[in-house]
């Protein structure tokens, strides 16, 4: 049988007191280095104890021996269990297990870690968090300045109730259109609490994914801070080998970072445009339901509801400007910002309920041409985006391949990657830059 890459030792040791059993694994070796395998042999403790020390020696194998032991020396029985042992899936991260990774090994290890951690564009995705992050807090700021923040959003519905009830508008219908722009203003300062809430639970989802990406970003730049220590060991100031593809990689890797970028702040702002989509077809039946109710409460509640939906549908709108830096609001969105503060009186009249229906489904129809807008940029996007995904890939081979061919040629590449190594490398390439 073909000699295995490791060998399991499981030790007990026992003395007149007490018994310890644990089980390592050490690099491969010959039997013959122990002198036989399995072995028992007498030992003493720092007291001056006698003991047994049992090693039992096997196989690299998922089956350890488990030795019972009696006190007093009354035997050693031995049976079987099954471990859980973690496999080594490549010989690079065999090497770092054991601590003998050489330079070669680490510089394309470094490479490939920095490339797989900027897959999903965490520095990018932080720009356009950390953009929106400022914007919403400027907004809140302005907001509680004239703003009383809403603890239940429940009350909001009871509040414009006990408005119709003290104006006796339930009863006298034709009261509503002499009061309407009372009861509008009333209402306007309402949805205003119902704005600043959703921007302070945005705000908090905000900082929480900021603070994920931070972290990722964090990573990446350990990363390559440790790739230009090691390149930086290696070859020292002018000495890299073949500087143009370096400056290739860089001018690629730039050109993708720009359009992960507008990638970035594309697919968050048809994120914001889909979930207004959903809200406001959420909100049409409850608006429905405002006209057809039996009671005065049921109307109320129920127009309270489409106003609640259409105002977290006017806000993820507003995401989607404020990601695209769009501060402009379209006609069909002041249009409903004005329909939303006569929503409730509205519904008395049916020409009026008609007309803020109308409304709403033109808001509907220009975040549908929104949507269809983005969409068609973030796909020529996104095909440039993986061409040059592609174009830095061979940038990156082409690169770490001309690398490791002069560490080759220099002899280095056996060389174990250190602290101690790279100072020595260091020094040695600063004596021949001199």
């Amino acid at each position: 049988m073909p000699d295995p890459l490791y060998y399991s030792i499981s030790y007990i040791y026992v003395n007149n007191s007490a018994f310890m059993y644990q089980s390592v694994f050490i690099p491969y070796c010959r039997p013959n280095c122990f002198g036989l395998s399995p072995f028992s042999a007498l030992s003493r403790s720092s007291n001056g104890s006698l003991g047994i020390l049992i090693l039992v020696i096997q196989e690299y194998v998922p089956i350890c021996s488990f030795v019972k032991c009696w006190r007093y020396g009354m035997g050693c029985i031995t049976s079987s269990r099954r471990v859980d042992v973690t496999t080594m899936s490549s010989q690079s991260s065999w090497q770092r297990a054991v601590g003998k990774e050489t330079v070669l090994a680490a510089l394309a290890r470094l490479e490939q870690d920095i490339a797989n951690s900027e897959k999903l564009y965490p520095a990018q995705r932080l720009t356009v968090v950390a953009a929106e992050l400022e914007t919403i807090q400027q907004e809140i700021k302005e907001f509680e300045e004239i703003t009383i923040p809403m603890t239940n959003a429940e009350s909001y519905s009871k509040t414009m109730h006990q408005l119709f009830v003290n104006l006796d508008l339930y009863k006298r219908p034709m009261l509503a259109a002499e009061n309407e722009d009372f009861v509008a203003n009333v209402n306007r300062k309402e949805m205003r609490r119902l704005e600043l809430s959703w921007l302070r639970s945005r705000e908090k989802e905000l900082q929480r994914d900021k603070r994920q990406l931070h972290a990722q970003l964090l990573r990446i730049r350990s990363l390559y801070s440790q790739l230009q220590q090691l390149l930086g060991a290696i070859w020292g100031d002018g000495q890299r080998p073949d500087v143009s593809l370096e400056e290739e990689f860089e001018r690629v890797h730039s050109l993708r970072d720009g359009l992960a970028n507008v990638s970035m702040r594309l697919k968050a702002a048809v994120e914001y445009a889909h979930s207004a989509l959903r809200l406001l077809d959420d909100a049409l039946p409850a608006w429905k339901l405002a006209s057809i109710g039996k009671s005065g409460w049921e109307r109320t509640a129920a127009c309270g509801d489409a106003c609640k939906l259409l105002v977290r549908a006017r806000c993820q709108e507003r995401g989607a400007r404020r990601v695209l830096a769009a501060s402009a609001a379209p006609r069909a969105a002041r249009a409903l910002r004005l329909a939303l503060d006569y929503a409730f009186t509205d519904t008395v009249h049916d020409h009026k309920y008609q007309r803020a229906t109308e409304i709403f489904l033109q808001f509907k129809e220009s975040l549908v041409q929104l949507v269809n807008s983005i969409h068609q940029v973030l796909l020529n996007n996104v095909e440039n985006l993986a061409f040059t995904e592609k174009e830095l890939e061979e940038s990156r081979r082409k690169l770490r391949s001309a690398r490791a061919n002069d560490i080759v040629k220099r002899g280095l590449h056996d060389l174990e990657y250190d602290m101690n190594t790279l100072e020595r490398l260091k020094g040695s390439t600063k004596v021949v830059d001199k």
